[in-house]
């Protein structure tokens, strides 16, 4: 884990959003039939922007980007990334930081343009990873643009907030763990808020593998007391707190071929492509398995006799 900077505690804040209006229909009706409270998209909007003016009002140099993934698209819906606002005043700085007006004003027209698409598109799963992509590109271009590099401090270290509610799409597992890792390496936390009916496996590991914090609230219709609670602090004041821990990680992949997660696969031993079934070639390199590969709870009663078949078997997993 990065070491904590204990006199600057601004930071920059990407929030991703997840905006399409049949996924909130949805949890809005799960909410009421389990009575954990009201979760339309007017109610979450509300608790969000309360949540994200609260961020701008902690610190006059915290910095702020929001954007919102609705079908196969992702959208900035605000920004303070590019604002130099140490040069501002006071007055100048908290009118800049009341960001409900300008969020709102694109997600309705964003929202009205996914309406007027073709039928079905508008119901898509949101393109989790290009949304991730567009963040961590915002993050480096902010960073690179107040005097850091992609991995520096100038703005202490960057988080990503992802509000999801659909379910995983496995056909995007790929490019999300891409997404994941470099995410990784750069030293950006992703912290993620699950407010569909089941856990992400993808934003477990993702908050997992970047130091960040998962989190399914049981009470979604208090969404905002979970916000300003688990996800407003900086960095510096988290090393204080008792945050909240899953109690497992689901690192299950997905395989290749039908972009479903399983529990046990077959890997290329060239590309580390993961299959659920026993092919004859991979897919992604071309490469040509031995047919007739005997099943590994057979392998153990059949040892290999030579060195040149116990290369094969290897090669052959």
């Amino acid at each position: 884990m990065a070491p904590v900077d204990e006199e600057d505690d601004s930071f920059l804040l990407v929030v991703i959003l997840e905006t399409h209006e049949d996924l909130w229909s949805s949890l809005a009706d799960e909410s009421q039939s389990a009575g954990v409270g009201n979760l339309s998209l007017t109610t979450f909007l509300q608790q969000v922007l309360v949540f994200l003016n609260t961020f701008l009002a902690l610190n006059e140099a915290n910095k702020l980007v929001v954007i919102a993934a609705c079908g196969d698209r992702s959208e900035v819906l605000y920004s303070t990334a590019s604002l130099h606002r140490e040069s501002q005043g006071p007055k100048q700085a908290a009118s800049s930081g009341n960001a409900s007006e300008g969020i709102l004003r694109k997600l309705h027209a964003l929202l009205q343009e996914q309406a007027a698409m073709p039928g079905g598109d508008s119901a898509r799963p949101a393109v989790l990873a290009g949304a991730l992509s567009r963040a961590l590109c915002l993050i480096n271009k902010a960073q690179v643009g107040s005097g850091g590099t992609g991995g520096g401090r100038t703005l202490g270290r960057p988080r990503l907030l992802v509000l999801k509610g659909s379910p995983d799409a496995t056909e995007q597992y790929i490019s999300v763990m891409n997404a994941i890792f470099a995410a990784q390496k750069v030293e950006v936390v992703i912290d993620a808020c699950m407010l569909g009916a089941h856990d992400s496996a993808f934003l477990q590991q993702a908050a997992h593998l970047t130091d960040g914090v998962y989190l399914r609230p049981k009470h979604k219709g208090a969404l905002l007391q979970y916000l300003l609670t688990v996800f407003c602090g900086d960095a510096l004041s988290r090393s204080f707190l008792e945050l909240p821990r899953p109690a497992g990680v689901d690192f299950r992949a997905a395989c290749f071929c039908h972009r479903r997660a399983i529990d046990l696969g077959y890997v290329c031993s060239v590309c580390l492509s993961i299959f659920c079934e026993n092919v004859t070639e991979c897919s992604t390199c071309g490469t040509a398995f031995r047919a007739g590969r005997t099943p590994a709870s057979k392998r153990k009663a059949q040892a290999p006799h030579t060195e040149m078949e116990r290369t094969i078997n290897s090669s052959s997993l």
